[in-house]
């Protein structure tokens, strides 16, 4: 099984509602956040390109995994910082 995720990457960008609460999620929980914001920084948008396949916002990276989105996925997320 692999280690529990000690950090996470999330591409938001300002006034994202879903971004802020994944943020705050991580926050709460002690994991360091890598945040890139796609709105001000272009090279971000091409990070997150390169990485997902497409520019949604939030899309949050823990290890290998790609979540498109926050909302949806927070039980899963969840259990990745537990495993």
């Amino acid at each position: 099984m692999d280690a529990p995720v000690k950090k996470a990457l999330v591409f938001t960008m300002e006034g994202n509602v879903d971004g802020e609460a994944a943020l705050a999620f991580f926050q709460a929980r002690g994991v360091a956040v890598d945040v890139r914001d796609v709105g001000k920084d272009p090279q971000a948008s091409q990070a997150l390109f390169a990485r997902a396949g497409r520019l949604g916002v939030p899309t949050v990276v823990l290890g290998e995994r790609v979540f498109d989105g926050f909302g949806a996925h927070r039980e899963e997320i969840e259990a990745l910082l537990r495993d």
